[in-house]
């Protein structure tokens, strides 16, 4: 397939031949240590694919029974990822249907750039499929009694399939039971693993060991350098600090000198990391467990007149981040690239409504975005600027 040039400038975010309409940084880390049981995998692993067959064909109108067609049972615990790159040709047989198609999406928040991208990525998936998409947030990632509401106020209405991003394995547990009642399909959409029929996210031990492999690659042999955490609980901290650490000790190229926290807050990595610079004069580099501790951290070495000698590495893929990285301040991020993965969520919700089988845990990648490639996936406003195969 040949890419399609997606722009920011009109109202939903995208634009192409088709004529498509289409950053609180808790942000897309969940603080339940249990939410990617998968999630500790370091490689993509193949899986059998779990059937799901349909009892009508195409996408037709959502069926409200107590039992239906579909199996909730992606957050079981001996469910392994399969990653997206092997079943790209599945879902890019994904048809545009014939008839109406209605999907409700319940987010943790849009005040996250993290998030918005996602939004995007959805936004610019159902223009493609002419399918009508109703994107709604809690106003933070906290307000976990919000979403519920939410969630229980659009399970009431007429939709063919929920993709869900859940505040916490438990929060939205009401509505999802209400959602597998009407025998539609649900799409579990990053961070929290709940009772879904797939779920589409990163491994995030793989994450940060993506950011210790790039960092081995560019540091000379006994060079030193930090981590600065996220907030403690998060599983998506917990296992990027131990996938840095593993590819560190795995590479045994390198110094990890310390491993602080900064809780996901940029002003907090900024005191972290002045500390650190000033304690150790030769510190190589910076691992961030995402991009806005990331920025913080880069600000840091700035104001410490260490700018171009200490690299800093994040996690995300946000727009800000990307436009660090083309700005020469910010040296690489690793992403599971949001755009794609919100694209690929109703690409899911739809290829299940076509009778298309799918693993239960689709796992989106650990991209190395750097100034090597930045330009090649990204504009100069941050944005990715194409869409996955379809």
């Amino acid at each position: 397939m040949h890419p399609t040039r997606i722009s920011p400038y009109d109202d939903a975010g995208v634009t192409s031949r088709w004529a498509l309409a289409t950053g609180d940084e808790a942000g897309r880390e969940d603080t339940d240590m249990a939410q990617r049981t998968g999630g500790a995998l370091r490689g993509s692993l193949l899986i059998p694919l779990v059937a799901i067959p349909l009892l009508v064909a195409g996408c037709t109108g959502a069926t409200n029974t107590s039992s239906g067609p579909y199996t909730y049972g992606s957050n079981a615990s001996d469910v392994k990822p399969t990653d997206v790159s092997t079943i790209d040709k599945t879902l890019a047989a994904t048809k545009k249907p014939d008839s109406p198609v209605k999907l409700a999406v319940v987010l943790k928040s849009l005040t996250n750039e993290y998030w918005q991208e996602v939004e995007r990525g959805m936004k610019a998936a159902a223009a493609y499929y002419g399918v009508d998409v109703n994107v709604q947030a809690a106003s933070s990632e906290s307000s976990e009694s919000q979403q519920l509401n939410i969630a229980q106020t659009m399970v009431t209405q007429d939709y063919n399939a929920y993709l869900v991003s859940p505040e916490s394995t438990s929060n939205l547990t009401p509505a999802i039971n209400q959602m597998k009642s009407k025998g539609v399909p649900v799409v579990n959409v990053e961070d929290a693993r709940v009772e879904a029929t797939t779920f589409v996210g990163p491994e995030s031990l793989i994450e940060g060991g993506s950011a210790g492999d790039f960092l081995a690659e560019h540091l000379p042999k006994g060079a030193k350098v930090a981590q600065i955490e996220g907030a403690a609980g998060s599983n998506a901290a917990t296992l990027r600090t131990q996938g840095f650490k593993d590819s560190i000790k795995a590479k045994g190229s390198l110094q990890l000198i310390a491993s602080v926290p900064g809780d996901w807050d940029a002003s907090k990595a900024y005191d972290a990391a002045t500390t650190l610079l000033q304690q150790n004069p030769d510190l190589a580099a910076f691992y961030a467990n995402n991009d806005t501790m990331a920025l913080g951290v880069v600000k840091a070495v700035a104001d410490a007149g260490r700018s171009g000698r200490v690299l800093v590495v994040g996690t995300d893929g946000v727009p800000s981040a990307i436009k660090a990285i083309e700005g020469g301040t910010l040296a690489a991020t690793t992403t599971p690239q949001p755009f794609s993965q919100g694209f690929w969520s109703v690409q899911a919700a739809l290829a299940l409504l076509q009778h298309q089988t799918l693993p239960p845990f689709i796992a989106t990648p650990a991209k190395v975005i750097s100034k090597e490639n930045v330009t090649s996936s990204y504009g100069t406003d941050g944005l990715q600027t194409e869409l996955p195969a379809r």
